[in-house]
Formats: C-alpha cells, sequence, structure tokens
C-alpha cells in the first residue's frame, strides 16, 4: 500500500468534528445543556484556524524540497544540431 503524505488540515478538522462530538455526548450521557448559541461559531472559527495551519505548513514545506511546477527549468535541448553522416 502507498503512504500518502501528511495533511495537517484533515486532521485538525477531524479533531474539531470528534471534540464537538465528545461535548455533545457528555452534554447528553450528564443531563446538562450545551448552549447551540456558540457552537456555529465556535466550528467555524476552529475549521478556519485549522484551514491556515495546512496551508501554512505546506508552504513552509515547499520552500526548498519541491521544485518548481509552473515549467520555469529550460527543456533539454541540445545546444548544437549533431552532425548527419
Amino acid at each position: 500500500m502507498r503512504r500518502h503524505p501528511f495533511d495537517l488540515t484533515s486532521l485538525l478538522a477531524g479533531l474539531v468534528f470528534v471534540g464537538f462530538a465528545a461535548v455533545y455526548l457528555i452534554a447528553a450521557a450528564t443531563g446538562t445543556d450545551v448552549d447551540a448559541d456558540w457552537t456555529l461559531p465556535v466550528v467555524l472559527i476552529a475549521l478556519g484556524a485549522a484551514g491556515l495551519a495546512g496551508g501554512a505548513a505546506r508552504a513552509f514545506r515547499r520552500t526548498d524540497a519541491e521544485p518548481a511546477r509552473d515549467g520555469g527549468a529550460e527543456p533539454d535541448v541540445p545546444s548544437e544540431p549533431t552532425p548527419e553522416a
């Protein structure tokens, strides 16, 4: 099986969803109420932070590790034609 690269954004987003599911599960088990007024804004802020962290990590990794993919490199073309015999 081929290994895939580490994806920080997906990991953080998954942890956010698991955390909020655990909060609601614990609240339901103990009979307490969760104030839903703060739930959606906190989830959106956490997912935005996960996206920023993943983008920043990718930008820092790309500095010297990967060559540019925009075709900036010169193609391998012989400088002089070969003599025909």
